[in-house]
């Protein structure tokens, strides 16, 4: 229980700076629909729970359609296969979530004990509008897991869209001669966010022989958040589940400074 409230208080800081509410700071936000539903029902032994809390733009298709197949290839439990959910609401897209997350917790239901329950397991998910400009707006996922075994897990990420084509903005916004000089960039932010634990010999910023290493950008790729460039790694992609979920930021505006940024790009940072 205890790890669980700490990836609690993990969530809440990385999501601290978001716009939950959905209103842009802006007066060309556009506009939003939003649902809460949840599932409850019994498999074998198990109680099984689900939440989904979510926020999505309307209005245009294309966007629409980018940020709704986001949002449910987020929840699958692997990557095996890719879901294209046609959403033509939020209420539908609910649903469609609802059932491919029942369907996996069903899936995941293993205790065959003497006693009449197993441990509740449970998937819940929320995802918001972090934040928006005149041109992109960018939507960001928590997930609470528990499957069975000693601890949780729990996932973070986000992806920013253009409004006008609905396309996700990815590594291509970076210069790409530059990307060695990013991961440094990165490197050197995520010594911030390990602190001491850095330093160790075992530390995800040592190679085997405990030397410094620079570590790849995250594979869940990059989104942008308050003028930054956001990069989150989720459990074990970098380190062990005890180090959380590690994340750093680089300012848009020095990026560019320093030729970071595909040129294009640049053009509509200020």
């Amino acid at each position: 229980m205890k790890k669980i409230l700490c990836f609690a208080s993990v969530l809440i800081a990385l999501m601290a700076c978001a716009n939950i509410d959905g209103t842009g700071k802006n007066d060309t936000s556009l506009k939003k629909d939003s649902i809460t539903d949840s599932i409850s029902l019994r498999e074998g032994k198990h109680d099984i729970t689900a939440i989904v809390k979510i926020v999505v733009p309307v209005g245009n298709e294309a966007l629409n359609k980018g940020v709704c197949d986001f949002i449910m290839n987020a929840i699958r439990y692997n990557d095996s296969t890719k879901i294209t959910v046609i959403a033509p609401d939020v209420k539908s897209l609910a649903q469609s979530m609802l059932d491919s997350i029942s369907s996996m917790l069903k899936g995941a239901t293993f205790y065959e004990g003497e006693e009449s329950s197993g441990p509740p397991l449970w998937h819940n998910v929320e995802a918001s509008i972090l934040d928006e400009t005149a041109k992109t707006i960018t939507i960001g996922i928590m997930q609470d897991i528990y499957l069975g075994g000693p601890h949780g897990s729990a996932l973070v990420e986000g992806a920013t869209f253009n409004k006008a084509d609905g396309k996700r903005l990815d590594a291509s916004i970076f210069a790409q001669d530059k990307l060695t000089d990013i991961k440094k960039e990165v490197t050197e932010g995520l010594k911030e966010f390990f602190g001491p634990l850095g330093n160790e010999e075992d530390s995800p910023l040592k190679d085997e022989n405990g030397k410094d290493k620079i570590v790849e950008l995250p594979e869940k790729g990059i989104y942008i958040n308050k003028d930054s460039v956001v990069f989150i790694y989720q459990q074990y992609e970098i380190a062990p589940y005890a180090y959380g979920i590690p994340s750093t930021a680089l300012s848009l505006k020095d990026m560019k400074k320093k030729g970071l940024l595909e040129p294009e790009f640049a053009k509509n940072v200020e």
